[in-house]
């Protein structure tokens, strides 16, 4: 009588261990979205590949007017706009990464290169590093003339790779400071 209790209950506890492992190979947990900063939303779209590196937007805000470190502060000459993004490298070695050749382009057909002072101040790299197979998350800034809206980022790894746009959600901005 206990092999047969003992078996009923290794036989049940194995068709949900299964059942288990079907329903997470079927319904997996979706990835949670990055912690998001006050007024910045999550743009949604699919990451992109230059050369070998991957670029994800993971963060967008738009409508700052001005912006403010322990050294300086910088106002707007239109609206900034800020993009965190995450760069993954799929080499093994490390790629070197010049942030002054993205682009980031408008409802006007313009494309605007990074904002310098206002990616300084706010400490974030105008040229970097990632480690291979590793990955580096920081902010991309940009100042848009007023009455234009970004419509994507034009990235790439290096000059000798074309560009690749990663499309950005149609929104209207609020004005605020960083």
């Amino acid at each position: 009588m206990n092999n047969r209790l003992l078996s009923g209950v290794i036989g049940l506890t194995a068709g949900i261990a299964a059942a288990t492992g079907a329903a997470a190979a079927l319904w997996p947990e979706p990835t949670p979205p990055a912690d998001l900063r006050p007024l910045e939303i999550n743009p949604d779209t699919p990451p992109v590949r230059s050369g070998n590196l991957t670029f994800d937007t993971i963060g967008l805000r738009c409508g700052i007017t001005t912006v403010v470190g322990t050294h300086a502060e910088h106002w707007a000459k239109g609206r900034l706009c800020r993009i965190r993004i995450t760069v993954t490298s799929q080499d093994s070695v490390f790629g070197e990464i010049d942030n002054n050749l993205h682009r980031l382009t408008l409802d006007n057909g313009r494309a605007l290169p990074l904002d310098r002072e206002a990616t300084q101040i706010k400490r974030q790299p105008l040229e970097t590093e990632v480690a291979a197979h590793g990955q580096i998350t920081y902010d991309l800034w940009f100042d848009l003339p007023k009455n234009t809206r970004p419509t994507g980022l034009r990235v790439r790894a290096d000059e000798e790779e074309p560009p690749v746009t990663i499309p950005l959600p149609k929104r209207d901005w609020t004005e605020g400071s960083a």
